[in-house]
């Protein structure tokens, strides 16, 4: 079996799984960025210099590509006007909404904070491996962490009524 079939077979579904995250579980979007990562990698994998797991490696693949993809989108909403979405009256449909601000939260975050909250909550990543893809220490990562967590409840509260 090739080598590259072995890191396709062994992290796509965590990568798969992070890129659902980040995409509010839109599942053909999710399955089109793993591919692209993946693609990404391939051709990238002779530069992998083995200074972090490759787990790591692919989930900041993964994090640009799905970058870029929005960067595509809101390019293209800025051209198409997007249809408006009415709210369903349903719980699942209030949690969407819910997870949707939080989203938009986390986008609104300055560097290093918005990456840490991404890694942290889409793909569960440690503090450890969070450090090595953004260069700082493990503790700054979970001071910031925890930081940005309670600033977002506290904004989420006041500007959306939700509780976490």
């Amino acid at each position: 079996m090739d080598v590259f079939e072995e890191i396709f077979r062994k992290y796509q579904p965590d990568v798969c799984r992070f890129l659902l995250r980040l995409t509010a579980y839109d599942i053909p979007t999710a399955e089109e960025l793993t591919q692209e990562t993946f693609y990404q990698a391939f051709l990238s994998l002779s530069r992998f210099r083995g200074e972090c797991a490759m787990q790591t490696w692919l989930f900041r693949i993964a994090k640009n590509t799905y970058s870029k993809y929005v960067r595509r989108e809101i390019r293209h909403r800025n051209t198409v006007q997007a249809p408006a979405v009415s709210p369903s009256p349903t719980e699942a449909a209030e949690d969407r909404e819910m997870l949707k601000c939080i989203r938009s939260l986390i986008e609104e975050l300055e560097e290093p904070a918005k990456s840490v909250m991404q890694y942290r909550l889409y793909s569960e990543i440690s503090y450890a491996e969070i450090s090595q893809l953004l260069e700082i220490r493990p503790g700054t990562a979970a001071v910031i962490f925890n930081r940005t967590l309670a600033k977002l409840r506290k904004t989420l509260k006041e500007r959306y009524g939700y509780e976490i």
